[in-house]
């Protein structure tokens, strides 16, 4: 999925407004913040931060992730193919149970199931990891078989899904059912009440199969603005939030032997970087891309722009995948190696100094969407670097749904953006040449026949080491054809109440894995409350 270059701030709450409770109920209550109301509490129908980090904590998943990103039983004990890896078997742990005290069953799965894939469920973040679903057959009551037209390296991460339970919403319109604002949990809590525009109030799930969470209360107080909300974190009002501005970042380095909170900072599962359209003839030139990064000082920009938190990305696979390759090194800050190989490609600078070929300019316009400070000033030394080199750059500032529009459409030439991948990417969706407008989201209409031809093996290779081999031919591959710019992996610093203790991160944030906040242990009450 593609995003702007802007730090989002995933929510977590705080506690229940009204009179301060001081003490021992203090140390049983986490309070985290959320940037915004949450959608829904149906987790099939979330999609943005704030309904995933409520329904986190609602609801368990088949399988889950641990915070390497390894697949772990949820409320199923094992999920297993056949040879064929076209049919798999769910077996659900016994005494699984929602929160009314009925057994989670088969029929749960096989249901839940038949409605992500149904068109009028919009289910948009997890309907594509189904992708070739035949059928879901029951076989008794913890047992329930998956049927795919097609075998998929990947598929067994599909199933870090949670379930509805088929009693409440099987005939029913599940995208505007009443229990998607009052769910019924089966995870380590339950949801209390729903204050809209203030705050969500969850409390211990008694029916929960896992280990009790140490926090009893777990309140998520609505906190749009940053900056309220980084007071609130330095009075102790709240326990965590993620640090969105360079000052937020700096000062909570600087004063943290005054401050009550403790940074914790660990890579996105993503990166930002340049996008030229390869079809293009200013672009089409693989040296001439690679002479275009090398204009970039991206180890400048990460310091100065990310505070330090950015470093230069080697390719497509970010190190937080287990099929990363360290050995592939990012193409280097060389401006003198830079005009030498635009020179060589015809590229040459006139009197004026500014750089042609066949009487023809190299200038050209950069896109990116509005809104993102960090973004606009990332693209300024872009203009700025490469006009040093005889290149005229334009910047475009485009209203973010216009911008993507335009982007997925593949209209424009060169963009400024970020992407953010799944646990267990398929690169093909934005690299292979099947995938270029409109048929996928290729929207730099990057073709290369061996990177294909290697796309096209990962979808069926089943072997970790044999896929991590061929993973690294093709991040080589794309590292030497340099299709786009490759910016930064950016780093999240996120601040937590040193009252908090057992709070571990992953590449995929702070609440999303197992046990993500669920495991976190207050050990002392706040010295300060709202």
């Amino acid at each position: 999925m593609r995003v702007p270059i802007v730090v989002l701030s995933l929510g977590i709450a705080t506690l229940a407004s009204g009179c301060a409770r001081q003490g021992k109920d203090q140390t049983s209550v986490i309070t985290r913040r959320l940037d915004g109301e949450p959608k829904t509490l149906n987790p099939l129908l979330a999609t943005s931060v704030p309904d995933m980090d409520v329904t986190a904590l609602l609801f368990a998943n088949l399988l889950e992730y641990d915070e390497k990103l390894n697949l772990l039983p949820g409320l199923a004990e094992s999920v297993e193919a056949d040879a064929a890896h076209r049919v798999y078997t769910v077996k659900l742990r016994p005494g699984a149970r929602w929160e009314d005290g009925s057994a989670i069953t088969a029929k749960d799965v096989a249901y839940t199931l038949r409605a992500l894939m149904d068109p009028k469920t919009p289910a948009f973040n997890r309907r594509g990891f189904f992708e070739g679903f035949e059928k879901a057959e029951v076989v008794d009551d913890l047992t329930c078989k998956v049927f795919f037209s097609s075998s998929f390296a990947a598929r067994r991460d599909a199933f870090n899904l949670p379930l509805l339970p088929a009693a409440l919403y099987e005939g029913k319109d599940v995208a505007t059912h009443p229990r998607n604002r009052e769910p019924l949990a089966n995870g380590p809590y339950r949801l209390t009440r729903w204050v809209p525009g203030q705050r969500i109030e969850l409390v211990r799930n008694t029916q929960y199969f896992g280990d009790k969470p140490p926090a009893e209360r777990i309140v998520l107080r609505l906190v749009p603005e940053t900056a309220p909300a980084f007071q609130a974190l330095l009075s102790e009002e709240i326990d965590e939030m993620r640090l969105n501005t360079p000052e937020q970042k700096r000062q909570v380095v600087d004063d943290a032997s005054a401050l009550a909170v403790k940074p914790y900072v660990y890579d996105e599962l993503g990166y930002t970087y340049v996008g030229w359209d390869n079809r293009h003839p200013l672009f089409s030139d693989p040296a001439v891309r690679r002479a275009l990064t090398a204009l970039v000082d991206r180890e400048s920009i990460g310091k100065e722009l990310f505070v330090g938190l950015a470093r230069p990305s080697n390719g497509p696979i970010p190190p937080g995948l287990w099929s990363f390759d360290p050995t592939i090194k990012p193409w280097p800050y060389d401006p003198a190696a830079a005009e030498a190989a635009l020179d060589a490609a015809g590229w040459v600078r006139g009197e004026d100094g500014k750089r042609r070929k066949n009487g023809k300019p190299f200038s050209f316009t950069l896109s990116f969407g509005a809104g993102s400070d960090i973004q606009r000033q990332v693209a300024e030394v872009l203009q700025q670097s490469f006009g040093e080199a005889g290149i005229d750059v334009s910047l475009e500032s485009l209203e973010w749904a216009t911008f993507s529009t335009k982007v997925d459409a593949g209209e424009l030439p060169a963009t400024l953006l970020a992407i953010s991948l799944d646990a267990n990417p398929d690169l093909s969706l934005n690299w292979h040449s099947n995938q270029v407008p409109p048929n996928g989201f290729n929207s730099n209409f990057y073709s290369n026949p061996k990177a294909d031809a290697l796309m096209d093996r990962l979808k069926t290779e089943f072997d970790r080491p044999t896929a991590k081999a061929l993973y690294a031919q093709l991040a080589r591959i794309i590292h030497e054809d340099e299709p786009v710019t490759f910016m930064h992996t950016v780093s999240v610093k996120w601040a937590v109440n040193k009252r908090i203790s057992n709070v571990k991160t992953s590449p995929i944030g702070i609440a999303v894995f197992w046990p993500g906040v669920a495991g976190w242990k207050p050990v002392r009450a706040r010295a300060a409350v709202n």
